[in-house]
Formats: C-alpha cells, structure tokens, sequence
C-alpha cells in the first residue's frame, strides 16, 4: 500500500512541527518569543481475553478462548501563534495482536463478509473522509501495525466567534450513553475508554448573537467510497442554535447529512439537584420505500449524592431507534439500518433501550462502575462492570469486563447472520488497560 500524496504532505506538516517544537524546548531562538506550544500524549497497553460462542462466526477458525493485546501511543501538539490562532495536531500509532486478530485475519479469507472478518480492515478508518491519513506499516497473520493523524487543524478566533478548518472533533448532542445527534464518529454506547473522539475533516465557525449563546455551522466533505471522489450527496452541511429559554438550555440543530434531511431539537435542565437531558431527531428516509422517515429519541437523568459516606453518582437514559427491528437475521438484510451501522452513526439493532450507569467512590483514587445497556423488548443486554485505579497523578489502570446476556435470537444473545449457519458471538470478555499520560 503507497501513500497518497495528501498523506505525505500531512505526515511532512507533522513532523516539520515537532521539529520546531524541539528547536523551541531547546531554546534556540528560531521563532518569536510570542509562540507558545503545549505538547502532551499517552501511552496505553491493554490485554484481554475474549470467549468464544460454539456455532458463531468463529466456528470455521476454531472457539478456543483467545488471549490478545493492544499498544497504542498518541501525541498532541498545540501551537500557539497568538490568542487568536493556533495550529493542533494529533497522531496516534497502535500495534494489535493476538488470536482473536488471528482468527480475524483467517477469517477474512475463508468469509470476508462475516462480521469478524473486518474489525482488522484499517483501510476502513479514513474510507469516506477527505484525507486519507491511515497507513498500515505492517501487517502479518496475528499482528498489524498502523499509524495516522486524528487532529491536524488550524483555529482563528475572531472577535465574533472562531474558524476551525482541518481534521478535528465535533460533539453535539445531550445523550450520555446514546446520543442520536452527534452526527460525526459518536462514541459506540458499550465505549467505556472516551478520552478522544475520531477526528473528521470539516471547517466549523461558531459566534453567538445578543438572543442566542451559540450557533455552530459545518461543512463536512466525504469522498463516494466506490468511486473514492469527493462526493456532495456523501458530504454535510449541518448547523445548530444553543440558546436558553427560562431556566432550560435549548439545541436545535439541521442539516443535510448524505443527502437527507436531519433535524434535532434537544434540552437540558434541572430537577431538584438532579440533571435531565433530552434529544428528538427526525432523518428523512428518501432513500427507502418508506417516505415518512424515522426518529431518534434519548432522554436521560444523573444525581450525584453522598452515602455511608461515600460518593455516588448514579444515571438512568431511555433510548429509542426509529430503524429498529425485532427479527435482527432480517435487520441485518436492511440496506437503510446497515448503511447507518456502517457509517458509525447507528449502533444498535432493536427499538427501545434501558440504560443506566452507577459510580461508587471507595477512595478519591479508586472508583467503581456499572453500566448496563438493555434492550428491554427482548430482553438481552451487556453488563459493563470496571474499576479505576488512579496509580500516580499521570497513570492510571482500568479493569473490565462485557458481559452478554439474552436468550438464542436476541440482540445481545446470539442471533443467526443472515446468509449463513453462524450466529454472532455473545462469550464474554475481560481487560485491563494501564495509562500514562504526559
């Protein structure tokens, strides 16, 4: 695989700032005292032990309880010209191995469209994106290498707002587990690990008025990954309103996201010392036989209190999916449900969704946790226990696990894949992932 000429040009512009950084940090007066740089990053080793379910998609490769690992080293670089302008940048290298990735990559060539068979395809990362700034350096039958920028951007602040163009992070959107109106890589609800959004390449302006606190526009440029064209019925035009009406905070947000109509209305407040938060989205469905489209609702409640002297926090959310099946052998053959999935804007299968995550505080340094996420039309779910332990003031090790449960033909319980004899794959699996930052 060669590099295209976009990713020589950005990988230059990321190495030709760190060699400015060096010459700063070791005093050279190569540029003006008013420059200032903020460099930081992290470190993460995570193992793991995956099950596997007799009869799933692992079934051709072998159910053998798999051992894996995972590396990964980020970089961050701000640099600041002034108050008003500055340039970030962001990249990130991982190294994956293991036998479940063996099995992955044995996979794909038995099967590449079982599900399995793609989770090690880092051609997919940057597929619909304007630049493609992922790049495998190598790859063998039980390990791959990959690195890539996941920030690069350039910010000026006028009096009136600011102007961010380049690879960057949007969140939008009141949903703590779900959230339907974060159009642009939101986190996959079962995300317990959210230091850093996937970046996509979009320009941003944001300024406020005298009646409304924020107004945020964008303009995201996609390529058509058939043709690998930049592609306008592919790309987003989107823009949303942050303002307060009485004592609530109020979002609504449009856009013309692939070519179809999204529009979100969302709100905050509180009860009592309790937060709520809530999201309506209505997509237009002018790509299906079905012209009426479909919503997306999320509304939520969190409260933090004190007990037997120790802190807790606790939040309940309701989720519901517009595109939602019961029969998920017959969601999976749904070209409007699947094209979302694939996009990353979708992640669940069924309709409605319970969901609720506790904190207890043992010790400032040490906090446990339980999320659940249920689909309570089945019912099935994940069980997501973890602790954090927080080492030192720059590291820290998190312990976890995913638990499935739900009977045969459930959404978290194993279903058939449409096409072939095998089910998804329900086992469980365990981490520990150690951190330090710098």
């Amino acid at each position: 695989m060669k590099p295209n000429n976009a990713h020589i040009c950005v990988l230059a512009c990321f190495f030709i700032t760190i060699f400015l950084i060096q010459n700063l940090m070791a005093g050279q007066k190569t540029l003006p005292n008013n420059i200032n740089n903020q460099f930081g990053g992290h470190i993460k080793f995570e193992g793991g032990i995956t099950g596997i379910d007799s009869g799933s998609y692992f079934e051709p490769v072998g159910t053998e309880t798999c051992i894996d690992g995972l590396a990964n080293v980020r970089l961050t670089d701000k640099l600041s010209f002034s108050d008003n302008i500055y340039i970030q940048t962001h990249y990130e290298a991982f190294f994956k191995f293991g036998e479940t990735y063996e099995k992955q990559a044995d996979l794909q060539k038995i099967n590449p469209s079982l599900p399995g068979s793609q989770v090690s395809n880092t051609s997919n990362i940057d597929k619909r994106r304007l630049f493609d700034l992922t790049k495998t350096i190598k790859e063998s039958d039980n390990a791959i290498l990959w690195h890539r920028l996941d920030r690069l951007l350039v910010s000026v602040k006028p009096s009136w707002g600011d102007i961010m163009i380049g690879r960057q992070a949007i969140t939008w959107g009141n949903g703590l587990i779900f959230n339907p109106m974060d159009l642009f890589n939101p986190f996959s609800p079962s995300d317990i690990v959210r230091d850093y959004k996937t970046g996509d390449d979009l320009a941003s302006v944001r300024f406020h008025t005298d009646s409304i606190e924020e107004v945020n526009l964008l303009y995201v440029p996609r390529r058509n990954i058939t043709t690998n064209e930049i592609d306008s019925d592919k790309s987003s035009i989107a823009g949303k309103c942050h303002f307060f009406a009485a004592e609530i905070e109020v979002d609504i947000m449009g856009a013309l996201h692939y070519d179809q109509i999204v529009l979100g209305l969302g709100g905050t407040g509180y009860v009592g010392d309790a937060a709520w938060r809530s999201d309506l989205v209505w997509s237009a469905l002018e790509d299906s036989a079905d012209k009426s489209g479909y919503i997306q609702f999320v509304a939520n409640i969190d409260y933090s209190w004190v007990w037997w002297n120790k802190n807790m926090y606790g939040l309940i959310e309701y989720y519901h999916n517009g595109l939602g099946k019961n029969n998920y052998t017959r969601a999976m053959e749904d070209p409007v449900l699947m094209e979302r999935i694939d996009r990353g804007e979708l992640f669940s299968l069924g309709k409605n969704y319970l969901n609720t995550r506790i904190q207890l505080e043992l010790h400032p340094l040490f906090n446990l946790y339980l999320n659940t996420i249920n689909n309570i039309e089945d019912p099935s779910g994940i069980l997501q226990p973890w602790a954090i332990y927080n080492m030192t003031q720059n590291s820290t090790l998190l312990l976890g696990a995913n638990i499935y449960y739900g009977s045969k033909g459930s959404e978290y319980g194993p279903f058939l894949i449409p096409g072939t004899p095998f089910y998804t794959n329900a086992a469980a699996n365990a981490y520990i992932l150690f951190t330090y930052y710098f």
